[in-house]
């Protein structure tokens, strides 16, 4: 019922609108090719950087189109290292966004063509150079912010453990530690579940909240994959998967607009 529903809101607008805006900037045919070719390039750079990063609060109004090229600016990155998944009250159980209006300008190949090889080349480079990214992560172990302490604190009454001021730093050594996992090539729905657990494994629905998000093996890829992908291949897929499940996407807050 609930992917009946989210397929009802989805055929309550247009399939093409983003499509129209990107032929509207473009004079000719190669043009519309080029401004496409570029946003699909940034869109699955960015895709992937947020999602080592955890950057969540993806809903439409953070994210910009540069109309000279069509490249996918993304904006506000408040809720970053899963914080959206674990302390919003709706918890985000998506990757990132890789809603409709976007999988249809990609068409005739959608997710499947330029936007998967794309992910896969960067999440690749990633891997094979991690030492600058991780370098810059440990800031935030050695010099945690007043917000990762905060939420340091608020863990740590949850779960019952230390929050002194050295013990403050297991939050973001957790943190970090997860970002780290991201580029061995471990399936995205099973580290997205360690933040689920920290914040909502207390609520009664919790159960639910999981299922949905580790999927359903006759449908979901990332349900049948194990906790570490073979491949970087198969760790797209899997976050392809991950990213565009309906079950997911149709109990999502309404005001993400996972429908457009």
């Amino acid at each position: 019922e609930v992917e009946k529903e989210y397929h009802r809101k989805v055929a309550t607008i247009p399939w093409d609108l983003l499509r129209r805006s990107f032929m509207h900037l473009a004079a000719t045919p190669e043009a519309f090719v080029m401004l496409r070719s570029h946003f699909i390039k940034t869109l699955a750079t960015a895709n992937i950087c947020q999602y080592i990063l955890g950057i969540g609060d993806r809903h439409l109004s953070n994210f910009m189109v540069n109309t000279e090229n069509g490249g996918v600016v993304p904006i506000d990155f408040g809720h970053a290292f899963h914080s959206a998944t674990q302390f919003l009250p709706i918890p985000e159980l998506m990757p990132f966004r890789l809603t409709p209006q976007f999988t249809n300008l990609l068409l005739p190949h959608k997710e499947t063509g330029q936007l998967r090889s794309c992910m896969i080349h960067t999440l690749r480079a990633l891997q094979a150079s991690p030492s600058s990214l991780l370098n810059t992560m440990d800031v935030f172990i050695k010099e945690p912010s007043m917000d990762w302490k905060s939420n340091a604190r608020k863990q740590a009454q949850v779960l019952k453990v230390g929050a002194g001021e050295n013990d403050s730093l297991w939050y973001p050594r957790e943190k970090v530690r997860v970002s780290k996992k991201k580029l061995l090539r471990y399936n995205s729905a099973h580290l997205m579940l360690v933040d689920l657990k920290y914040g909502h494994q207390k609520k009664p629905e919790f159960n639910s909240m999981k299922a949905v998000l580790m999927g359903d093996h006759r449908v979901n890829l990332r349900a049948r994959v194990g906790e570490q992908c073979e491949n970087v291949e198969e760790q797209v897929d899997c976050l392809i998967d991950h990213a565009t499940d309906s079950n997911i996407l149709g109990r999502t807050w309404a005001g993400w607009e996972p429908w457009v």
